[in-house]
């Protein structure tokens, strides 16, 4: 039953990986409301799991390393050794940011479900807004038109 139980959850975990991804990088970011309480438990989870793996890494070379050659053979500009060949630091770093879930969980229900949503003033919405405009829309230069004249 358990074996049953466990082999459900790998396969949610493994067809949700960009929520799972998304969701540990907002259990290390302050920005998002989270407390130290989560962040930092995260955090550190994040930065054993990132060590634990490196002796994985060095193991998974003789697999890591052909699978990289192959893809800078196919395309060199997408081909990126660190993700091929730390690949398994990586997801021991993002399950080791999962040890922040329960402290997340704990505050969700004690704190932060109970806080009024913030909502943005009409300047504070303005100048957000002005600041998307910026980053995201083009600047071209302007150079202003005056008709030709007959004299």
């Amino acid at each position: 039953m358990r074996v049953a139980a466990a082999i459900a959850a790998l396969g949610v975990v493994l067809g949700a990986c960009s929520q799972l991804v998304r969701y540990t990088d907002e259990l290390v970011d302050r920005g998002t409301g989270r407390t130290v309480l989560v962040t930092a438990p995260a955090s550190a989870g994040g930065f054993f799991g990132f060590i634990a793996g490196l002796p994985v890494d060095l193991a998974a070379l003789p697999i890591t390393y052909p699978v990289y050659r192959v893809q800078a053979d196919k395309d060199p500009a997408g081909a990126d050794p660190l993700s091929t060949m730390l690949f398994p630091s990586f997801v021991l770093w993002r399950a080791g940011t999962l040890l922040g879930m329960p402290f997340d969980v704990l505050e969700y229900a004690g704190w932060r479900l109970w806080q009024p949503e913030v909502t943005p003033t009409e300047e504070e919405r303005k100048r957000f807004e002005a600041q998307l405009d910026e980053q995201s829309l083009p600047a071209y230069p302007v150079e202003t038109l005056e008709p030709a004249t007959g004299r």
